[in-house]
């Protein structure tokens, strides 16, 4: 097989349910000059076998110890050979266009370091724009990323980068890595977004966003630490950052009906939120969910 263009790294764990319509969809592209990469970050279900009953010869399995998602990546990185090299969860989908839209996208933009294209959500067959919906066509900055990461990890990266810095291993940071990428690999560089929605993200209870709100309050306090030590910013750039990080770990503690805990950290985010938005956020972790939901009602 000729040299690839595009190197589609997938880290996997016991996805074994899920990997399969991703992988149908990534060999279903229109552009075929692509190998894909499946690392199996130490999988105890039958992930082995769903991969590799894919006959296509630029599909190789590699599987290693457990040692989570930054790992992952970094391993089918190194291992890589397209020019390009795309992340993609084991549970998301390409649409057939996707390689062909950043293909074409990459010759007119002169070989950026990073580029994307948007994405949508799919919760049990029901389709909803992301947060990417509403960014115009464009090089995403710092500025950008310190008020979230609207990409997740649907990035894709030249692998010749001599500035490319790798995705955080250490397990303590495991659903906030790519938020970590995303930050110091725009210190000095942007993502370039394309304004295309190529790739749909499957919205489903076990991913890592929604699995374990405990698990990532606490992670997510670590990855600001991490983030206000290893990337500059000014001090406009760490209110923001700290206010969202804060945020964050309010909504995630609301949605497992932390009240006080909730409401300790959107007093920690208020001062650097908008006031309309902290007063929000306060007023929501004050009153809990039940109350919420009854003035949902009350104003349908």
């Amino acid at each position: 097989m000729s040299t690839p263009f595009f190197s589609i790294v997938i880290p996997t764990y016991n996805r074994a349910g899920l990997i399969g319509a991703t992988l149908d969809s990534v060999l279903a592209q229109e552009f075929a000059a692509f190998e894909v990469l499946v690392v199996d970050d130490g999988s105890t279900d039958n992930t082995a076998a769903v991969v590799q009953a894919c006959p296509d010869p630029r599909l190789h399995y590699l599987p290693k110890a457990n040692a989570e998602r930054g790992a992952a990546r970094n391993y089918g990185l190194a291992r890589a050979q397209g020019e390009y090299v795309l992340f993609l969860d084991s549970d998301d989908r390409l649409h057939p266009n996707h390689l062909s839209t950043l293909h074409r996208k990459i010759q007119e933009r002169g070989q950026p370091n990073f580029i994307a294209t948007k994405y949508d959500f799919d919760r049990d067959g029901v389709r909803a724009p992301s947060d990417t919906a509403g960014l115009p066509e464009g090089p995403l900055g710092l500025d950008t990323f310190v008020s979230g990461n609207a990409l997740a990890c649907n990035v894709c990266v030249r692998r010749q980068n001599p500035k490319l810095r790798l995705f955080e291993e250490d397990r303590r940071y495991a659903a906030v890595e790519d938020w970590m990428f995303m930050l110091e690999n725009t210190q000095d560089d942007a993502v370039y977004l394309v304004d295309a929605v190529t790739l749909t993200m499957n919205d489903h209870d076990q991913r890592s966003m929604r699995s374990d709100n405990t698990a990532l309050v606490r992670r997510l306090q670590l990855a600001l630490a991490w983030m206000l030590v290893r990337v500059p910013l000014t001090p406009a750039q760490r209110r923001v950052l700290t206010g969202r990080v804060y945020y964050l770990c309010a909504i995630h503690s609301y949605a497992d009906e932390h009240r006080a805990e909730a409401f300790a950290f959107a007093r920690r985010a208020a001062p650097f939120l908008p006031a309309k938005q902290a007063i929000v956020l306060l007023v929501r972790c004050l009153v809990g969910q039940g109350a919420v939901g009854w003035l949902k009602k009350l104003r349908a």
